[in-house]
């Protein structure tokens, strides 16, 4: 049996719990957790029963004394680049939350640090392992691609915003539905169809106007170099988390309808269930968490290139933040 890798868990909050179970199945060695906040760390410890794991408030102290192989990082948006960087630098794996980061001077430096590491980075783009998704992305590409549109529907109130002092504010989260809720749907859109080149967009503050400062619904039109349309709308004002939704017109003339629970192909509809359980999460997340460790982990041990790496991670931010740099004019990705 191949050695543990020593692993340590930045931040833990809400989406934790899914990187520790996730580490926990792959048989690696959790060390270490670090959380400013050291009941949030205390309680991540005793939910997992992780009596091995030192429990941190400062990061770099952490890196230096445990001297993990891997890295995963939960923290706030504004806090990624950072430390994704310092690790890189220290030639650990890492494992980053999305967004990878909130800016494109972060992600030009995050770049330039995973090109000199010799520790693969990877990004939590989860619900490129769901089956629906999948299924999807293996007829578009067998088929071509002529357009497409998708839809995020959540939702998000004041107290939602009141759980973190970083939320609903453009130095710390990056912005607000597109960058936290939607960008997950965002990268499925540029995978499943390609990277777009331009986007017109429009970002507004409709139903929680006074309590965040960044924008609670945006809709944007991309096109890509070889002329697709990509219609995208996205908002936090549903009446409930509804399951996002890509709609795909293959150039074979069919239309495809996918959610993570659902698969509609013309008039026909099928639901895809993976043939082993993965971990826990609610729906409109993904649950592909455990998918997505497993095959990072599996990259890292064998030396492959994990293929959601910096670049591939980062043309989801690119969109985002073509769509805050547009208010309603063309703009290059």
């Amino acid at each position: 049996m191949a050695e543990q890798l020593k692993v340590a868990l930045i931040g833990c909050g809400a989406i934790s719990g899914n990187h520790v179970g996730a580490i926990l199945a792959t048989g690696e060695k959790l060390v270490a957790l670090c959380d400013v906040k050291t009941d949030a760390a205390k309680a991540l410890k005793e939910k997992f029963s992780l009596a091995d794991a030192a429990i941190y408030t400062d990061w770099r102290e952490m890196l230096q004394r445990e001297d993990p192989d891997v890295v995963h990082i939960c923290t706030p948006h504004y806090l990624h680049a950072e430390m994704c960087v310092e690790a890189l630098k220290q030639n650990r794996s890492v494992l980053c939350e999305k967004p990878l980061c909130i800016s494109l001077a972060q992600l030009k430096q995050i770049l330039a640090a995973e090109k000199k590491s010799r520790g693969q980075l990877g990004v939590c783009l989860q619900n490129r392992y769901e089956p629906n998704q999948i299924a999807l992305k293996k007829l578009a590409d067998a088929s071509g691609c002529k357009g497409a549109s998708a839809t995020v529907i959540w939702r998000r109130d004041a107290e939602y915003y009141a759980s973190g002092d970083w939320r609903g504010t453009k130095k710390m989260e990056g912005g607000g539905v597109a960058i936290n809720q939607a960008i997950h749907t965002l990268d499925l859109l540029q995978w499943v169809c390609g990277m777009p080149k331009s986007v017109v967009a429009h970002a507004f503050n409709d139903h929680l106007k006074g309590v965040i400062e960044v924008e609670d619904t945006v809709t944007a039109l991309f096109e890509t170099s070889e002329g697709k349309r990509l219609s995208f709308y996205a908002t936090t004002a549903g009446a409930k988390d509804f399951t996002p939704e890509l709609s795909v017109r293959l150039l074979s003339g069919e239309t495809v309808l996918c959610r993570n629970d659902l698969f509609v192909v013309g008039e026909a509809s099928a639901k895809v269930t993976p043939k082993e359980p993965m971990l826990g999460g609610k729906l409109v997340w993904g649950k592909g968490h455990e998918a997505l460790i497993r095959d990072f982990y599996d990259h890292v041990r064998t030396g492959r290139h994990f293929p959601i790496d910096g670049e591939e991670g980062g043309k989801s931010v690119r969109m985002v933040l073509g769509i805050y740099r547009s208010n309603g004019k063309p703009v290059t990705l």
